[in-house]
């Protein structure tokens, strides 16, 4: 597998790399379905799913002006091939002298805001790049590569997933992967997604970007915000479990439990393999003094996600709950080989271990701020 790498001043290298058809996993489905849309096409297909007081929000995150199009057609003139163009197309994007937009986290904005403001998350700067890329001719699509990007964000006891978007472009050497954030080999699969789909992961990520921002800062997370954007991505794809898990997170931080279950369910029947909604209906049950029904949906979350230490440190606190006290003892512990400086399963395990009499084990167990 050939690799051209594009010289840039964001983290890491920008990677343009050549794939096989069936590791994409494509075939021939960008014949058989639609994946690509022009910005009046993805308008007209996504407006009637939405409520009609929000048509207005409706965006399309790849559209750029006829200006941009202009100086991408500039840069990338004198291209002898499509994967020559596309590679000059991924250097000039972040090129000081040229588009200048440079990777960043957590900003997530529609192609003609990512180059006013110089930088975007990679769904921002991958949309830059697939608008620009249609513009100049070449057949660009949005990559879901969420698989390699499997980071467990902790709000309190709630856990929210964030995917991770790249671009395939069609050239005469093939299918070609173009990814932001340089982290090419970390990558395990790929999916490629239609325009509808990476719309809903635009809303998924604004909404967030929203909690993520607010957390950082020290301020307080806009909840009803981030619940509108999770919403909005579940208005453009019903099925989309990420979202709908979020969605329930908002819907509980909010104080409507009732929603959240309902949300969280959507989820688990959406995607098998998502253990996050099956994580959340255990803190809800848990929540509602229910632990042994929190035993069983945290247990699940853990045979699909075996090194998450907050499902296990959640699992110890409802067997405790429920009288399992050693049960309790090895899902602490187990937390903890985990995440060795996760102080709650720490602070409990001492307590079970100092109620069996054990009080050397409870003092070696201190979370070391207690020491």
């Amino acid at each position: 597998m050939s690799v051209i790498e594009s010289s840039s001043r964001h983290q890491g290298p920008l990677v343009v790399a050549v794939l096989g058809l069936a590791l994409l996993g494509i075939g021939c489905s960008a014949a058989q379905k639609q994946v690509a849309y022009s910005p009046h096409q993805l308008r007209a297909e996504v407006s009637p799913r939405v409520p009609v007081e929000r048509a207005g929000e409706v965006l399309v995150p790849f559209e750029p002006t006829a200006a941009m199009v202009a100086r991408a057609k500039k840069y990338t003139e004198g291209a002898a091939t499509a994967y020559q163009r596309a590679d000059m197309l991924v250097a000039a994007i972040t090129a000081g002298h040229q588009f200048d937009v440079q990777w960043v986290p957590v900003v997530t904005t529609v192609a003609r805001d990512t180059l006013s403001n110089g930088h975007g998350n990679c769904l921002s700067m991958t949309s830059l790049f697939v608008g620009l890329a249609r513009g100049i001719g070449l057949d660009a699509y949005y990559v879901d590569a969420s698989d390699r990007v499997n980071e467990i964000g902790r709000e309190d006891e709630l856990i929210v997933d964030n995917g991770h978007i790249a671009a395939t472009v069609h050239t005469d050497r093939g299918w070609s992967l173009v990814d932001f954030t340089g982290e090419l080999s970390e990558y395990r699969t790929f999916r490629v997604i239609d325009d509808v789909e990476a719309l809903a992961h635009y809303y998924n990520n604004r909404g967030y970007e929203r909690i993520s921002l607010a957390s950082l800062e020290g301020r307080e997370v806009p909840w009803d915000e981030a619940l509108s954007d999770f919403q909005l991505a579940t208005y453009v794809l019903a099925d989309f479990s990420r979202a709908q898990n979020n969605l329930g997170v908002a819907h509980a931080r909010l104080g409507d439990d009732v929603a959240a279950e309902v949300a969280y369910r959507l989820a688990v029947s959406s995607d098998e393999e998502f253990a996050a909604p099956r994580h959340n209906l255990g803190n809800l049950s848990l929540r509602r003094g229910d632990p042994d029904r929190a035993v069983y949906w945290y247990t699940l979350a853990i045979k699909l996600q075996k090194n998450n230490p907050y499902a296990h440190y959640h699992l110890g606190l409802a067997l405790n709950q429920a009288g399992d006290a050693e049960g309790s003892i090895k899902a602490f512990q187990r937390a903890i080989a985990l995440k060795h400086d996760y102080a709650e399963p720490r602070n409990l395990l001492a307590v079970a271990y100092r109620r069996q009499g054990r009080m050397e084990e409870a003092e070696r167990v201190r979370a070391p701020q207690h020491r």
